[in-house]
């Protein structure tokens, strides 16, 4: 069963450097705002471009997206691509719920 964290949990994982962020918007998307230190690499180029080995095997890896449900099915990729399903997170509500919360967005 994928994870999932709200952002104050992201917020606190990022600023003591525990996890990658992974962004799985559109380039246009990603582009008019997104939150800070967050890779960008489309869900619909995902499963050709992502490569778990690449991310630090101590971090977790979080996956956002605009609502949550994108960034879902890249968590569902990576488990079934990597066996990997200890360290993958998914941001519920994604970036909406990130900005709700009054957290900041960067373009």
């Amino acid at each position: 069963m994928i994870k999932e964290i709200d952002p104050a949990t992201l917020e606190q994982w990022l600023s003591s450097d525990e996890a990658v962020l992974i962004d799985v918007r559109e380039p246009d998307e990603f582009q008019s705002g997104h939150i800070e230190g967050a890779i960008s690499i489309p869900l619909s180029v995902f499963p050709q471009t992502y490569n778990h080995d690449t991310y630090p095997a101590d971090k977790k890896i979080v996956f956002q997206c605009k609502a949550g449900g994108r960034s879902m099915r890249a968590c569902q990729v990576v488990c079934e691509m990597a066996e990997a399903e200890d360290n993958v997170y998914n941001l519920a509500g994604g970036i909406g719920s990130w900005a709700a919360s009054g957290r900041k967005i960067v373009a």
